[in-house]
Formats: structure tokens, C-alpha cells, sequence
């Protein structure tokens, strides 16, 4: 599963670009090598022979602080102490002052150690910005030069002459800390221009994440073999998975979508049927699209709560079924209304017979069970919309239980309230629910033996989110062709029955964006399940 992030966090914690550091501690290396490749190859004497010639002892002493400096600077460049420009400055004066040292005692710019100073004028500009980089130039031009003129009066007397090489050193040294001052401003440009876009594809990603985390569409993705690579929470909601699944294979985890999605491949439909996970409380539908990127290929599974899908297509039903019931209805009632008093009148007649007067009841009794029947359906294609309302479940059980008693004539340990959780609301208009309860409780009670004769359970499910009512009697249960066609419309296993209650509280709590399911059944009585729906903020 997705993790939340915040896309309100500062995107970069350090003021400092923390790879300015790295490039400081690998001149620093550099810096080290040179130093003490000098050192023992001047002790170790393989030298070239004009290392030190002047002056063995200064070129030595050099050379050993040269190297304790460079290596003292990885523990203030680890450190960050002192500033990053404050150290940048301090060791290329250093260097500078390190390397005329050495030149000093080699002989001067003949020896040819002056390129050391190019070396290190190129790696300061590159760290550094706007005047410090000549600044490095003009110090190591006027070290040489005065180099050169200690070495003539103190060597050669003024007979020593090479100003010329001196200066042609010198050029280099601007020259260098120009184009490395060009370089690194090229350089910072780019760098600057490549985190703006870090940043902004940070944004993307974080974005990207928070709207796949909050989307209210179930979104997976998986790989050739069926590991999961994306699960965000509403796919676990809709699954109903507790655990992020992320890493394990789909047909350990959700085996039905595994089915669709074998399915799909030998289909090669967008679409999967209607199904329904055997830990879920919805009906799903999947979509899936194809993932190609290069030589791989994973798959992006989109589920969809079928609830809203199969409420739009129930109110076409409905309104196609309205438009045909009313023009039944009339063509019906009229007729059965007439077949229906002329029985009530027959059997009031003084001239019939005992047998008879048994057939005008059946007349009768029949007539009001087709009139039941209309009824119903004119119910079904005429309902009005849900008047949803946000109410505590609790509190109106309570009532709807001691309207139940009171109606019924039943004893108050005939019903059994369950209470898990009262600290939530549900969304569903009290009209609806009401005779949803009605149905469902009649059946109860038709069926139900002993004492309690049903019992109602609320609760909250962490895992799907939703608050749930269970409805469940102590009757003898059902069998599996029964169960199979439980919520058929006209299904009946009674007698007097029209077979529509079942039907009509589903269909109820579809309008309401809720749904009902058989729970459970056994010999031991059944139990259906409300879940209601989530209560957006």
C-alpha cells in the first residue's frame, strides 16, 4: 500500500546543496595523494633529482605539513565546521603557500611544480563563486613572483633572470581560474536548473501518490507473475484487507480477483463481470489495462463499488418497469376490483350455499392477494427517492424495536439489541429503513422458534470502513437452492406469500447506496447483514 505523504513539507532540509561537500572532500584526496606521494618518493629516494636540491630540509618540512593538513581537513569537512567557504579559502591559500614552499626548495619555477598551483586554482574555482576565483589567481602569480626573486638574490645574485616564465605563469593561472570560473558557473546552472526539476518531479510523485492513496477507485498493479507492485487503501477497503498486500502474489490475497484477471487474459475483455470477494461486503468491477514499459509488462487494475453502477441501472429498471405497471395496473384493478365485490356480495347472499359460500371466500382472499401483488410493484416502479438523513443507529433501534413489541404483542426478551459501537452516525433515510427492518424482522418472526425469537447486532468495521446492522433469527435455516435464489423477485417458500420483500429491501437499501447480503445460514437460523455507507466529511 501506498504511504501518505505531505505534500506541504519543505521538499530540501539543507541550505547548503549537500553535493558541494563531495566535491571538497574529493580535492581533498587529491590534495593528500599529491602530498604524500612527494613525501616518500623524496625520502624513499626515487625521486627526480631536482625535488629539493635547494633546500632539503624546507622541501622535507613541506611536505610532512602539507600531508597532516590535508589529512586534518577530512574531519572538519566531515564535521561541516567552519563553513563551507571558509574552508574552500583557507585551503587554497594553503594549498598556494604549500606548493611555492616546495617549488622554493626544488629550485623554482624549472622544476616545474608551478602546474600544481594550475591544479589547485582550477579545483578552487570550481568550488567557489564570483572574485574568489581570480582572488586564487592573483595570490599564486605575486607567490611566484616573489619566489623568483628570493631564489635570484639569494641563489644567483641578479644575474637571475626568469621573470619571463614567471609571467607566462602567472597568464595561466588567470586563464585557468577564468574558464574553471566559466565552467563552474555553467555548472551551477545546470545543477540548479536539474534540482528545480527534481523538485518538481518530487511534487509529481508525492502528488501522484496522494491522489492514487485517496482515490476513491481501488487501484492495482501487478506484474507478469501476479506480485503486487501498487495497492492503495480504497483496494483494501473494497477487498477487505487488513495488511498492505504490497510484494505478495494476488491469488494469495484476493483469489476472486485473480479469477477475473485470468479471465480477462483469455477474454482479453476491459471488463469483469460482477463479483464479490468472500471477506467483502460489495459487489466489484474491474477494469483492467495493460502496463508496457520496454521489455515489461504489468497490469493496472481499477475496482469500481458495482452499488452506484447497479443503482443507475435498478432506476432505469425501475423506470421502465414504472411506465409498464401503470398501464397494467389500470387494466387490472378495475376488473379484479369488480370480480372481488361481486364475491363479497355473492357471499352475501341468503340463497347460497355452505360449499358454496367456501369458493367466494377463496374469490376474495385470492383477489386481495393479486391486489398485494400490485401493490407491490407499483411500490417498486413508483418509489420516491431516498430522503437520506444522518441519524445515530442506536438511538432510532431503540425505537424501531419498541414500535416492533407494541405491534406484534411480543415480549421484551423476544428481541435482543447488540451494541458493539455507538459512537457512529449512518446515512439512509428512516422510511427506508424502516421497512427494510419490517421485512426482514417479519421473516424472522415467521420462521424464528424459541426464545429470543431474533437478535440485531450494530457495529463498525475497521476494515471496510462501514457500519453494519445483523438481523439474525433462530429458525430452521435454508437450503442452498433456497439461499441461491433468496433475493429473487416472486421467490416465495410461502404459500401466502408474494415473494417481493426480500427483493424490495434490497433494492431499498441499493437506492440508499447501501447493500444487503445473506451473512450466514444454518440449521440453526440465518442472518442477513446491512452495510450502510461511508459518511463523507
Amino acid at each position: 500500500m501506498l504511504e501518505h505523504t505531505d505534500l506541504t513539507a519543505p521538499l530540501v532540509q539543507d541550505e547548503t546543496p549537500v553535493p558541494a561537500w563531495k566535491p571538497l572532500y574529493l580535492f581533498n584526496i587529491y590534495r593528500l595523494t599529491i602530498a604524500t606521494l612527494l613525501v616518500i618518493s623524496f625520502i624513499a629516494d626515487f625521486s627526480p633529482s631536482f625535488l629539493g636540491q635547494f633546500d632539503e630540509r624546507l622541501f622535507l618540512v613541506t611536505g610532512w605539513f602539507y600531508s597532516g593538513f590535508a589529512f586534518a581537513n577530512f574531519f572538519t569537512i566531515q564535521r561541516r565546521w567552519p563553513s563551507f567557504h571558509i574552508q574552500v579559502l583557507a585551503q587554497g591559500l594553503l594549498d598556494i603557500l604549500a606548493i611555492t614552499l616546495l617549488m622554493h626548495a626544488s629550485g623554482g619555477v624549472y622544476s616545474g611544480l608551478g602546474m600544481l598551483l594550475i591544479v589547485s586554482i582550477a579545483g578552487g574555482s570550481l568550488l567557489t563563486e564570483g572574485r574568489t576565483a581570480f582572488f586564487f589567481a592573483a595570490v599564486a602569480s605575486l607567490s611566484v613572483l616573489v619566489q623568483v626573486t628570493l631564489v635570484g638574490l639569494i641563489y644567483y645574485g641578479i644575474s637571475y633572470t626568469v621573470y619571463t616564465h614567471a609571467g607566462m605563469l602567472g597568464i595561466s593561472f588567470f586563464t585557468t581560474a577564468f574558464l574553471a570560473h566559466i565552467l563552474a558557473k555553467r555548472a551551477r546552472i545546470s545543477e540548479a536548473l536539474a534540482k528545480q526539476r527534481g523538485l518538481h518531479l518530487q511534487y509529481l510523485a508525492q502528488l501522484n501518490a496522494q491522489i492514487v492513496q485517496n482515490i476513491q477507485s481501488g487501484i492495482v498493479v501487478i506484474d507478469r507473475i501476479g506480485k503486487i507492485h501498487l495497492f492503495n487503501s480504497a483496494a483494501q477497503r473494497l477487498l477487505h484487507i487488513s495488511k498492505s498486500p504490497t510484494g505478495h502474489l494476488l491469488k494469495s490475497i484476493a483469489p476472486q480477483l485473480a479469477e477475473q484477471v485470468r479471465n480477462w487474459q483469455k477474454s482479453s475483455q476491459t471488463t469483469s463481470s460482477l463479483f464479490r470477494p468472500d471477506t467483502g461486503e460489495v459487489d466489484l468491477l474491474a477494469s483492467f489495462i495493460k502496463l508496457t514499459r520496454g521489455k515489461s509488462a504489468n497490469l493496472l487494475i481499477m475496482l469500481e463499488d458495482a452499488t452506484l453502477t447497479t443503482q443507475r441501472a435498478q432506476q432505469l429498471k425501475l423506470a421502465s418497469l414504472g411506465r409498464l405497471t401503470a398501464s397494467i395496473a389500470h387494466e387490472i384493478r378495475n376488473p379484479l376490483s369488480a370480480i372481488s365485490h361481486a364475491g363479497q356480495l355473492l357471499a352475501e347472499s341468503s340463497l347460497i350455499s355452505p360449499a358454496d359460500l367456501r369458493l367466494t371466500q377463496i374469490i376474495v382472499n385470492n383477489s386481495r392477494r393479486v391486489n398485494s401483488i400490485i401493490e407491490n410493484v407499483l411500490q417498486l416502479s413508483r418509489r420516491d427517492p431516498p430522503n437520506s438523513q444522518q441519524f445515530s443507529l442506536a438511538a432510532w433501534l431503540q425505537t424501531f424495536i419498541a414500535d416492533l413489541i407494541s405491534q406484534q404483542g411480543l415480549a421484551s426478551t423476544d428481541i435482543l439489541l447488540h451494541v458493539k459501537d455507538t459512537g457512529f452516525e449512518i446515512s439512509f433515510d428512516p422510511i427506508h429503513l424502516y421497512q427494510v427492518l419490517a421485512n426482514l424482522c417479519e421473516n424472522g418472526l415467521r420462521y424464528s422458534q424459541g426464545s429470543p425469537l431474533f437478535e440485531l447486532t450494530m457495529g463498525y468495521s475497521e476494515e471496510s470502513e462501514r457500519p453494519y446492522l445483523d438481523v439474525c433469527d433462530h429458525g430452521p435455516g435454508m437450503t442452498e437452492e433456497v439461499k441461491a435464489q433468496v433475493f429473487e423477485p416472486f421467490f416465495t417458500t410461502n404459500s401466502t406469500g408474494a415473494g417481493l420483500g426480500l427483493y424490495l429491501a434490497r433494492e431499498i437499501c441499493e437506492a440508499n447506496q447501501a447493500a444487503l447480503h445473506l451473512l450466514a445460514h444454518s440449521p440453526t437460523g440465518c442472518c442477513f447483514r446491512i452495510t450502510f455507507p461511508t459518511i463523507s466529511d
